[in-house]
C-alpha cells in the first residue's frame, strides 16, 4: 500500500508518517529524496548542499520548471521504492506550492507513468496551530518567516486531489495531540485497507 501524507508545514507530516510507517511496518520516505541519498551515503552536509541547489532551481519564475524538479521527485519514491510506503509529502505539496494553468497538466502526466497512491491524508491544522508547532520544534526554524509557508493552502490541496481523482480524507488536526492524531490516521487506513 502506498500511503501520502499531506498538509502544510507545520501540521506534523514528517512526525506523523514516521509513526504510521513504524506501525505499519512500512518504509518511510521523504518527498524530498532525502531517504534515497542517506542510503546512497551522501552525508547531512553533502544533502544540505543538495538541497540548497534545489533551492536555486525552485527560485526559478516558471512553474513548469519547479513542477518537472519536484515531479521528478515523486516519480522516483513511487518506481524506486516497492512494497508498503508512507510518503512525508507528495503532489498536493508540490501542487500548492508550483500548480497553477501552465503546469497543471504535468500532475496527470506523473500520475499516468507512476499511478496513484492508494490513500492521501491531508493533516490541517490552523496557521495559529501550525505556527506554535513549528516554534515548539525550533523556535528559530526560518519557516517561521516565509508567507507563503504560513497561508492557509489548504482549498488549493482539496481542488488539486479533486483534479488529480485521488482517495483523500482530510484530517482537522487543531485540537489534537499527537497520539490522537497517529490513532485517528490509523483509523483511516484501516478503513481503506
Amino acid at each position: 500500500m502506498k500511503i501520502v501524507i499531506e498538509g502544510m508545514d507545520g501540521v506534523g507530516k514528517s512526525t506523523v508518517s514516521h509513526a504510521i510507517a513504524e506501525q505499519l511496518g512500512a518504509k518511510y520516505v521523504d518527498g524530498l529524496l532525502c531517504n534515497y541519498l542517506y542510503e546512497q551515503g551522501m552525508t547531512l552536509e553533502e544533502e544540505k548542499i543538495v538541497r540548497k541547489a534545489i533551492d536555486l532551481c525552485t527560485d526559478n519564475e516558471v512553474s513548469i520548471v519547479r513542477t518537472w524538479l519536484y515531479a521528478f521527485a515523486n516519480l522516483f519514491n513511487f518506481v524506486h521504492y516497492s512494497g508498503d510506503i508512507v510518503i512525508d509529502r507528495h503532489c498536493l505539496t508540490t501542487f500548492y506550492y508550483n500548480g497553477d494553468e501552465f503546469s497543471k497538466d504535468i500532475y496527470k502526466y506523473m500520475q499516468k507513468y507512476m499511478g496513484k497512491p492508494d490513500l492521501v491524508i491531508i493533516l490541517r491544522a490552523s496557521v495559529e496551530t501550525r505556527r506554535a508547532r513549528i516554534r515548539n520544534r525550533d523556535k528559530n526554524d526560518l519557516d517561521l518567516l516565509k508567507i507563503t509557508k504560513m497561508t492557509y493552502g489548504y482549498d488549493k490541496m482539496e481542488e488539486a486531489a479533486k483534479f488529480l481523482e485521488l482517495n483523500y480524507k482530510i484530517l482537522d488536526t487543531d485540537n489534537m495531540t499527537l497520539q490522537g492524531v497517529i490513532e485517528k490516521v490509523m483509523m483511516i487506513i484501516d478503513e481503506v485497507r
